[in-house]
């Protein structure tokens, strides 16, 4: 189906999508195996972007292709926003791709990395998907029609958000940003903040994981700044769909344009206080930051 044809024929109806989701589930998973038997075979080719630590390897490229020439197929007209290519469409309709999330890990060999895809309309996303490789467990959401886990067995279950109604009962994940050895404003004031207040803080080193997560309710809340629009586009519907709550650190709620996020279970006990601290460490680093001025 054509973009046009999508358009004319949903027109009020922002839940629907142009492609069956088993195909979109397929092309996944073969991205999947793609980055796998690449990884299998060993890397060769790993280069650095903004900083030694934002890497790049040849199989992020290599599925970034593989997912952009099937959607082409799939849905011509629609646009494509790649991390790796990094071009911006101007279509009411496009993909929002991130090829291999968490590619440290992936680089070195930790089983927590995925693949994003998420339809989006405007700035609305429609669907969204998050493979975790290398378990396959596919998470996927639909606006308006809830949030699954499809196993690799073909068992799917719906995704609901913790029920932790205070902080302390609370297991959280976060994630540091790429300038993190050159930046006093790098997560290091929030995490100090908010790890003795919480039952405990992960770092998964993909935001993939951290957002499906927070929607089966294995993590009740989320934070990280610096994020780009491919890391969560997929995860926060997961976490919307799931019954939680996802704002950046204004408190506002999320869109695409936003590169600081807060996503939870939603509960009043949780999100409140974990927003208080956030903003509480930022005036501070802003405080000192003057003050050295």
């Amino acid at each position: 189906m054509t973009a046009a044809q999508f358009a004319d024929q949903t027109q009020g109806q922002a839940e629907a999508i142009p492609v069956a989701k088993s195909a979109l589930f397929d092309l996944a998973r073969q991205a999947g195996q793609l980055a796998l038997s690449m990884q299998q075979d060993g890397l060769r080719a790993i280069s650095s972007k903004s900083t030694p630590n934002d890497l790049v390897t040849e199989a992020d490229l290599a599925c970034e292709t593989l997912i952009r020439d099937s959607l082409a197929s799939l849905t011509p007209g629609f646009g494509f926003w790649g991390e790796e290519s990094d071009e911006q469409p101007h279509d009411e309709y496009f993909w929002l791709v991130d090829p291999i999330d968490g590619t440290i890990n992936y680089a070195a060999g930790l089983p927590w990395f995925g693949i994003n895809i998420a339809l989006i309309r405007r700035e609305e996303t429609l669907f969204g998907l998050s493979l975790i490789l290398p378990q396959f467990e596919l998470f996927w959401a639909q606006a308006g029609q809830g949030a699954y886990l499809l196993r690799n067995n073909g068992a799917q279950q719906r995704l609901r958000v913790s029920q932790a109604s205070v902080l302390a009962d609370a297991l959280l994940t976060t994630g540091f940003p790429y300038h993190r050895a050159v930046s006093a404003d790098n997560n290091a004031a929030e995490f100090a903040r908010i790890m003795p207040i919480c039952r405990g803080v992960r770092r998964m080193g993909a935001s993939s994981a951290d957002l499906a997560y927070v929607a089966s309710g294995a993590f009740s809340a989320y934070w990280e700044g610096w994020i780009q629009p491919w890391d969560v586009a997929a995860g926060v519907l997961l976490v919307r769909e799931a019954g939680g709550c996802v704002t950046n650190y204004r408190g506002a709620p999320f869109s695409l344009t936003d590169h600081s996020i807060l996503a939870s279970n939603g509960q009043p006990g949780v999100h409140r206080p974990l927003l208080q601290a956030i903003q509480e460490a930022r005036s501070e680093i802003f405080e000192q930051e003057c003050r050295k001025g």
